[in-house]
């Protein structure tokens, strides 16, 4: 399949900033916007990303004579510094927010309503975002908006076509449920006389290839929760009670961990820490040790730059499903302090209008790193990506995702931290009903607070 040369679109795409940006030249007040989000590492600066970056920003100046955009670099330790910043007074004026730490920042008072802008800047059309990506920065249909869409990820299956290829196992389609997951996954985990998982004559003690990998992780597993139509934590957040320790909560826990303990198509975590030792997990990928694991979009970029990788070794699928189809989609959105000076509000609305537009949006393309969240130009990537399929695999699973836990309730770091070493414990050999209940009883706890 003809691939477009990078250089090309680079330059298409600066081309459409310029022509998006020039088209409307506004004068206004001389302000200055200080922004985080638009500067690359030092080891990144001159590359395509670090020139796009400079000329949208040169551009929307142009464009907006009297406002002058101040790109500041990211600091350490970002998110706690924002909170000390915002809570001072000397925050920047609009940064790119990861929204599973959005909830603490809006219960705060920080985010600005970005129905504000909306008023300011009749431009700014909320049709061109994905309505699922749009509502991870709503707490409720019709009310405030804090924040708006730049990139995110469905979490999806990524596989190994020649691992697929040495088990004899046909390449699995949409829609897959979870006994067909099993199954498969059983099928992909051989030992050293090329005996899967299903044999009687499967040796557990020598496995040269795993069907899959199982972490403690609850951002790579909480949607198998949700796939089996239940939850962790009330909709109120609340409680746990009822929800993490209901039946069908226990059943998707016990599905996963029995992927290692039952099935043995997927190696216990000493097993796992044994294997990626000294080749890290992606080289083992890559050479088929590991036949699939769950991730998002920016694992292609590690992938593809790794030495192992050639064209056609790894292909992604959406998750499979039971009672529901379900994912979850890690997003980070532009937005603007809730205290930014009148003066300033205007410059930057039209800079989000601007930033979320397909000008800078169609520049995602470049890195890989994520999906647009510009529903126009994440469909226009599609093409011009370095594997189309891989790209339209991701976009159809966007229908299927959910809001990631972080924007909506603040105190779901510490929340995901007691699920990550409930998993732990479970996957260690504790018992499952026992460790839910600990854990529901911890989160409950956090919960009162």
């Amino acid at each position: 399949m003809f691939r477009v040369p990078r250089s090309l679109i680079l330059g298409l795409l600066i081309a459409l900033c310029s022509l998006l940006l020039a088209t409307v030249v506004v004068a206004q007040d001389a302000v200055e916007l200080n922004v985080i989000g638009f500067v690359v590492p030092l080891e990144e600066q001159g590359t395509p990303l670090d020139q796009a970056y400079q000329k949208f920003i040169a551009d929307f100046e142009a464009a907006h004579p009297g406002v002058t955009v101040n790109a500041l670099e990211t600091p350490p330790e970002f998110d706690t510094q924002l909170l000390v910043d915002l809570a001072a007074g000397t925050a920047p004026d609009i940064w790119n927010q990861d929204a599973s730490t959005l909830a603490r920042l809006v219960d705060s008072g920080y985010v600005l309503d970005m129905n504000e802008c909306v008023a300011l800047v009749p431009e700014l059309n909320l049709d061109r975002f994905f309505p699922s990506v749009l509502a991870i920065h709503q707490r409720e249909e019709g009310g405030p908006i804090y924040g708006l869409p730049n990139d995110f990820t469905p979490m999806v299956i990524y596989y190994n076509t020649k691992a697929f290829e040495r088990a004899g196992v046909e390449p699995p389609t949409a829609g897959w449920t979870w006994e067909e997951f099993r199954e498969t996954a059983q099928k992909l985990t051989l030992d050293a006389n090329g005996n899967n998982a299903t044999s009687p004559d499967f040796d557990p003690e020598n496995v040269v290839q795993w069907g899959f990998r199982v972490r403690r992780f609850a951002f790579e597993w909480l949607y198998r929760v949700w796939q089996n139509g239940s939850d962790v934590i009330s909709p109120d957040g609340t409680t746990a009670s009822g929800y993490l320790d209901s039946p069908e909560s226990i059943e998707a826990i016990t599905w996963l961990r029995d992927l290692v303990t039952e099935a043995k198509a997927a190696p216990p975590p000493t097993t796992l820490d044994q294997r990626i030792q000294q080749l890290g997990f992606l080289d083992r990928f890559l050479k088929g040790d590991f036949a699939m694991f769950d991730r998002g979009h920016w694992e292609l970029v590690g992938l593809r730059a790794n030495a192992n990788f050639e064209d056609g070794v790894f292909k992604v699928i959406g998750q499979p499903q039971n009672a529901d189809r379900a994912t979850v989609l890690y997003e980070s959105g532009f937005v603007i302090r809730a205290d930014i000076p009148e003066a300033k509000k205007l410059a930057a609305c039209q800079f989000v209008e601007a930033a979320t537009n397909r000008g800078y949006q169609d520049t995602k393309v470049l890195t890989g790193i994520a999906i647009s969240g510009n529903e126009e130009a994440a469909a226009a990537a599609i093409e011009q990506s370095a594997d189309p399929e891989i790209e339209q695999a991701f976009f159809d699973e966007v229908e299927f995702g959910r809001a990631p836990y972080g924007s909506v309730y603040s105190n779901w770091p510490t929340i995901e931290g007691l699920l990550d070493s409930m998993m732990e414990r479970i996957l260690a050999g504790g018992e499952v009903e026992a460790e839910v209940a600990v854990a529901v009883e911890e989160i409950n706890r956090e919960l009162s607070k």
